[in-house]
């Protein structure tokens, strides 16, 4: 069966292209919630408050070696994941062709023989002969689609939002060193 000219444009574009331009933005809303969970598990205890990590050390103060302990807030000291996605790139190739053979070949045969003979008088003529036709004829009809899609993403680190940063420096303001007791 041949192709229909309009089998490319019987394709639904919006729906193959649509998917994973729709997983992409999904995606992006995963890492942004990820994000979130980090800072929820990683940097506030169960109750809400700021996870805090202490460091001890020994430090000359005015001439005399003394112990310290720098508390600082967690969320300061480790990278927070910030993920986006920098750029996606969608290849929809689609190849459809239609072939159709047809041949036909005819051949006529004709074949005769005549035979005579002669006996006292008596002549016997013995005539034979015979024809033949033969008709040949093909047709196939051949239809090949190949698609393909390729779908690259690229995912960055990206820096902080200016919220956050604006939270981190507060939290930079809260570090502390106090002497160890």
């Amino acid at each position: 069966m041949p192709v229909s000219p309009n089998e490319i444009a019987n394709i639904n574009f919006s729906a193959m292209l649509g998917k994973p331009l729709t997983a992409v933005i999904d995606a992006q809303a995963a890492a942004a919630l990820s994000t979130v969970d980090f800072i929820n598990e990683v940097g506030l205890d169960a109750d809400g408050n700021v996870r805090n990590v202490n460091f001890t050390y020994s430090k000359l103060v005015d001439g005399t070696p003394t112990d310290l302990t720098l508390s600082t807030p967690l969320l300061t000291i480790i990278p927070i994941p910030y993920l986006r996605v920098a750029d996606t790139t969608i290849e929809f190739n689609a190849k459809i062709s239609s072939v159709t053979k047809y041949s036909q070949s005819t051949s006529h045969d004709l074949s005769l023989s005549a035979d005579l003979r002669l006996r006292w008088g008596f002549g016997k003529l013995h005539f034979k002969g015979s024809y033949a036709f033969k008709k040949k004829t093909r047709y196939s009809d051949e239809a090949k689609r190949s698609y393909s899609m390729n779908v690259r993403i690229n995912a960055v680190q990206e820096e902080a939002p200016a919220g956050m940063q604006r939270v981190l420096d507060i939290l930079e303001q809260v570090i502390t060193e106090n002497e160890s007791v």
